[in-house]
C-alpha cells in the first residue's frame, strides 16, 4: 500500500523555484532514499512534505495515507503520523536525554513509552541525564531520531542523518535506522549525500538533479549502473 505519494511537486523560495514536478512514492514499511548532488533540491523536498513557511509549495500534491497534506500546518502533519528529523537535529541543548525525548512524548497524540524508545538506543539509555549540549554529533543524531520515534510515526523523514559523522558512528546509525524500519514497520524517507550509507540501508532510491527526478532504481540496479552513479552522484 502506498503511504506517501508526492506527485508533480513544485516548490521554491524567494530566490527562485527549486523543485519542478517531483514524483515520489513510499510504500507502507518501505525504506527509501532521495539522492543527489548538493543543491539538487533534496532538503527542499523533505521540508515541503513536513510543512512550514519555507519552502513555498507552488504546485502538485502531497498525499499521506489517502489524505492531502498540502497546505497543512506542521503540527497537523505530525499528528497524522509523520516525524521529521532535520539536518540540524535541533536537540534542546540545555535539556537532558530523557527531557528531550519526554518533550516529544508530551506533544504526540499516541506516543511510545520512553523505555520502548530507549531499547533502540542503549548508548542514550546510559546517559539519560546528560545534556544535549555535552553530547557528540553522533549522540545528538541518535537523540534526534529517538525523539522522532517517540512520536510513534508511520513515516520518518530523515535529512542527512550521516552528515559529519565518523565511519563507525555512520554504521551504528545505519543499524538503528534499519532496526526501526524492520521491527517497528515504520516507513523511512531519507535524504543523504553519503551514497554508500544510503545504499546500505534503503530498498529503493530516487535520484534528484536540478529539482527533477531523473532516475528511480532499486539498490541492486543502482549498484550495477555505474553510468548513473557517476553522472548524477559522482561516485
Amino acid at each position: 500500500m502506498t503511504l506517501l505519494s508526492v506527485s508533480g511537486l513544485e516548490a521554491g523560495y524567494e530566490t527562485g523555484q527549486v523543485l519542478f514536478g517531483v514524483d515520489i512514492d513510499v510504500e507502507d514499511g518501505e525504506l527509501v532514499s532521495l539522492l543527489g548532488r548538493n543543491g539538487a533540491g533534496k532538503t527542499t523536498t523533505l521540508r515541503a512534505i513536513a510543512g512550514g513557511t519555507e519552502p513555498t509549495v507552488l504546485g502538485g500534491t502531497i498525499g499521506f495515507d489517502g489524505q492531502e497534506l498540502s497546505g497543512s500546518a506542521p503540527y497537523e502533519i505530525a499528528s497524522r503520523g509523520i516525524s521529521f528529523v532535520p539536518e540540524e537535529r535541533r536537540c534542546f541543548p540545555r535539556l537532558s536525554v530523557v527531557e528531550n525525548i519526554r518533550l516529544a512524548i508530551n506533544h504526540a497524540e499516541n506516543p511510545k513509552d520512553i523505555e520502548t524508545v530507549l531499547e533502540f538506543f542503549p548508548e542514550l539509555s546510559e546517559m539519560r541525564e546528560k545534556h544535549a549540549k555535552n553530547m557528540s554529533g553522533g549522540e545528538q543524531q541518535m537523540l534526534a531520531i529517538a525523539r522522532a520515534l517517540a512520536a510513534n510515526p508511520r513515516l520518518m523523514l530523515l535529512d542527512e542523518p550521516f552528515e559529519g559523522l565518523a565511519p563507525y558512528i555512520v554504521r551504528r546509525i545505519e543499524d538503528i535506522i534499519a532496526e526501526i524500519n524492520d521491527q517497528q514497520e515504520i516507513a523511512v524517507l531519507l535524504v543523504e549525500q553519503n551514497v554508500a550509507a544510503a545504499v546500505a540501508v534503503a530498498d529503493y532510491h530516487y535520484i534528484l538533479a536540478e529539482g527533477r527526478i531523473v532516475e528511480s532504481v532499486s539498490t541492486a540496479q543502482l549498484r550495477a549502473n555505474e553510468e548513473v552513479r557517476q553522472r548524477y552522484l559522482g561516485v
